[in-house]
């Protein structure tokens, strides 16, 4: 960075200004500096250059230290979530959008690529709220005495409302989706056959 645009980093000592943890105690909780094996963060401020990687916890992404930018970055630059990372942000399972090569409603065949992953996911649903909707909805049919609940999905994306209603007891008939990779990841989790 030039000496316009100074870059200061959480070296570790300080709680970070918008990262402010507190245990169930009401201590404030830091990260562990003594178990350097994960993210890196540089601080370049003053002409000196200092690292630190933290085990398990990181300060947030953009902030500011004593009215300084802040940057954590990795091998020099801020790193991207993984596909995986992501699945996980959004409640599916690990993989769930690793399919591997895959053939459109057309035929033709793709490769894995990481880019329809991402974009399916950016698109998707986040899980954890639909599970606690669909457990009171489907807990509601079985009280009214509807034992096998059906339930369709407009727009459907990944499948993430099949994902979640079905946990709960409750079978999907149908989907719809019209972008090429969301309608194959569907495919390989909720096969035809259960239309």
């Amino acid at each position: 960075m030039n000496e316009n645009n100074k870059t200061f980093a959480y070296d570790g000592t300080q709680i970070s200004p918008t990262l402010t943890a507190n245990n169930a105690d009401g201590s404030q909780r830091m990260p562990d500096k003594d178990n350097f094996n994960g993210v890196i963060c540089v601080d370049q401020g003053g002409g000196k250059s200092q690292s630190g990687i933290y085990e398990d916890l990181s300060p947030t992404l953009a902030t500011t230290h004593g009215g300084e930018p802040v940057i954590n970055n990795q091998n020099a630059v801020v790193r991207r979530l993984t596909p995986l990372e992501c699945e996980r942000l959004q409640g599916f399972p690990d993989g769930w959008t690793d399919i591997g090569e895959w053939t459109d409603t057309k035929g033709k065949k793709h490769k894995t690529a990481d880019s329809s992953r991402y974009k399916a996911l950016g698109n998707s649903i986040a899980l954890p709220f639909w599970e606690f909707l669909a457990a009171r909805m489907t807990d509601f049919l079985k009280s009214e005495g509807i034992d096998q609940p059906t339930m369709a999905s407009l727009f459907d994306g990944i499948g993430g409302f099949p994902l979640v209603y079905s946990r709960h007891g409750c079978r999907p008939v149908w989907a719809s989706e019209i972008e090429e990779f969301p309608i194959a990841v569907t495919k390989i989790h909720f096969s035809e056959s259960e239309d």
